[in-house]
């Protein structure tokens, strides 16, 4: 067995890491991994892997001690945590494959802890610039689709990817249900339609002359739309509209922010965003700019019983 292995380290050692890193892509596919997943992996190697070695340098040249300090250039530059934690996610799957086919002797990269930081939301303000209706006579198609992509991803706390796999037929306007057949989980979920959305969605569906088996929100020509394709789109409407873009995903943050504000509770919400445990809601939660004082004041149970005595006071 031993002999083995080092007959196939020698085999291969004349690979490059840009030949290995597209093996390891070909391996992602045949595994199953979403299509988003796989483009996501893809930037890395053209973007990212060439910062810690030259794609065209042999293997053997992906070492752990280049890694550890392309990690701590980054922390030295101020990069955000969840960046370079990510970075170091992406690269031990990576290498994890490396070693399981005897490309490299195993070695540890460890992830690096982070302070979670406050995930950011939109503001009632720029939601109500978002939400202001175009003037359907006068307004271009991707200004409306805009428009309706916007109240799609605020009604419902859905994902990009969820969003762009939506079809028509999975809106049921009878019983104002929504069926999100593509989930991280890979678990197929029905969401509630609102009465907003499904008003706007019955215009939408009505004005673009869409059948059922047609995506919600193609590209012109009908095919499935890209998330960058998604991502530009929605940044000149934000552009248009002079607000800020924050990421397409910023908008299940403010689903799940607003949705507790209103009194909506954590079971519900873990329902709605396709969460497999309630833990993940519970971190999520955690991780939302919810102001707690609000809340103090009218559920303290000090207050509470102040006011009642106060009442009790007064009715003498």
């Amino acid at each position: 067995m031993v002999k083995m292995k080092l007959k196939n380290m020698r085999k291969e050692s004349s690979k490059t890491v840009n030949e290995v890193y597209l093996e390891y892509l070909d391996y992602c596919i045949t595994i199953g991994q979403r299509e988003r997943t796989i483009d996501s992996k893809e930037r890395f190697r053209r973007y990212e892997l060439k910062k810690v070695v030259d794609l065209d340098n042999n293997i053997s040249e992906l070492k752990k001690e280049k890694i550890e300090k392309h990690v701590k250039n980054m922390i030295t530059k101020g990069y955000k945590g969840n960046y370079y934690q990510t970075y170091v996610i992406k690269i031990r799957a990576f290498l994890t494959y490396c070693f399981n086919n005897h490309y490299l002797e195993k070695f540890e990269v460890k992830i690096p802890n982070v302070d979670l930081e406050k995930k950011i939301v939109y503001t009632e303000d720029e939601l109500t610039k978002l939400l202001k209706k175009p003037n359907l006579k006068q307004c271009l198609i991707g200004d409306y689709k805009g428009f309706v992509t916007i109240n799609f991803l605020l009604g419902t706390g859905c994902r990009s990817e969820t969003l762009l796999n939506v079809r028509v037929e999975d809106i049921d306007f009878s019983t104002e249900m929504i069926l999100f057949r593509h989930m991280k989980t890979r678990k197929q979920i029905s969401v509630p339609l609102s009465q907003t959305l499904k008003t706007v969605l019955r215009e939408y569906i009505q004005v673009l002359a869409l059948s059922k088996g047609d995506l919600l929100f193609p590209k012109l020509n009908g095919e499935k739309m890209s998330y960058d394709t998604l991502h530009q789109n929605l940044s000149n409407y934000f552009m248009n509209r002079k607000v800020k873009m924050r990421g397409v995903n910023t908008f299940r943050n403010t689903f799940a922010t607003m949705f507790i504000r209103n009194k909506g509770d954590i079971y519900r919400l873990k329902s709605i965003l396709g969460h497999s445990n309630i833990k993940t809601t519970e971190r999520y939660i955690n991780m939302l700019p919810l102001d707690l004082k609000a809340d103090m004041n009218e559920y303290n149970p000090l207050d509470v019983l102040s006011k009642q005595n106060r009442r009790i006071k007064i009715n003498k």
